[in-house]
């Protein structure tokens, strides 16, 4: 490798093993134990321990999706697993050096424990507890329609004319020429997807489509005004302006407000009792466990706050 490879080399591996540092500090100071083999296949060694194929997989899922692909293939792949024994190596030195054992360290691991196991326990109560009946779904749903309302839709088509930021007015007044240029076509009857084709805007590879768009949703108040208005499919707007450029709206479809019946938003709804039920878990375990424990809290002084809870 020559001198310029060798240095971009040593940037990644530099790069990739200050990202895996620093998520492993973020994760309170847990200490990795040295891997084992097993049945994975083994992709790196180095005294004391290895590096399998299950744990660059784990590592790499771990990554920001932009610098996940650049690290799954060739030489990106390389120096991964290098940073990874990297990682092994800087435990494995702690460790010689008795620094898990420090106060800090073990407070830090006990408050993960604690964390992860309280989260194991929810997650283990609310998979026991029993789904919402047919019966409390649609109940659930008939008390929260507000919930579940859509409002007034418009699909819109759009011939547009893209102008360049910081472009000055001679260009805007071209622009809107030809925009006004394209609206005549528009009510001359003229196809939306080939007038659109003549425009600069995204839509013109979608033959003219929009979107689909409710009030609040247009980012823009001249053309939410110029949508709105819009009454009859086909209708086209007057010449409309925003940040982009200039150009036409046409209606293509105005869908009224509607209220979806509870077949079409059954997910929905689940995923709206979803909390709630998962409070009702909390709490009840937790009703439990203090009817099961005598509790009693201090005010501060050292002296009791009040009557302890009292065993059944």
């Amino acid at each position: 490798m020559d001198g310029m490879g060798h240095q971009r080399g040593s940037g990644v591996w530099l790069s990739i093993s200050s990202l895996l540092l620093s998520l492993a500090c973020g994760r309170a100071g847990t200490p990795e134990p040295v891997s084992m083999a097993g049945t994975a296949p083994v992709v790196a060694r180095f005294d004391g321990g290895v590096v399998t194929q299950d744990e660059v997989l784990r590592e790499s899922q771990r990554l920001p999706p932009n610098l996940r692909e650049r690290f799954e293939t060739g030489p990106g792949r390389q120096e991964f697993i290098r940073s990874l024994v990297d990682k092994r190596l800087l435990f494995q030195e702690a460790t010689r050096r008795g620094i898990p054992q420090g106060e800090e360290i073990r407070r830090q691991v006990r408050e993960l424990e604690e964390r992860l196991s309280i989260q194991a326990l929810l997650a283990q109560e609310e998979k026991a507890a029993a789904a919402p009946t047919e019966a409390e779904a649609r109940a659930f749903y008939e008390g929260h329609l507000e919930r579940f309302a859509q409002p007034e839709r418009l699909r819109l088509a759009r011939a547009w004319v893209m102008v360049p930021s910081g472009s000055g007015r001679p260009v805007w007044e071209q622009a809107r020429q030809r925009a006004e240029s394209l609206r005549k076509r528009l009510l001359a009857g003229e196809p939306v997807a080939k007038v659109a084709a003549s425009g600069d805007g995204p839509e013109r590879a979608r033959g003219g489509e929009w979107g689909l768009l409710a009030r609040g949703e247009f980012g823009n108040a001249e053309l939410e005004k110029a949508a709105l208005a819009l009454t009859r499919p086909g209708a086209v707007s007057a010449v409309v302006q925003d940040a982009t450029g200039v150009g036409v709206l046409v209606l293509q479809e105005r869908r009224p407000a509607r209220v979806p019946p509870f077949e079409e938003v059954r997910e929905a709804v689940a995923g709206q009792m979803a909390p709630g039920a998962q409070r009702r878990v909390f709490e009840q375990l937790l009703t439990r466990l203090r009817a099961a424990s005598s509790v009693q809290l201090s005010d501060g002084t050292g002296s009791p706050a009040g009557t302890p809870d009292v065993k059944p």
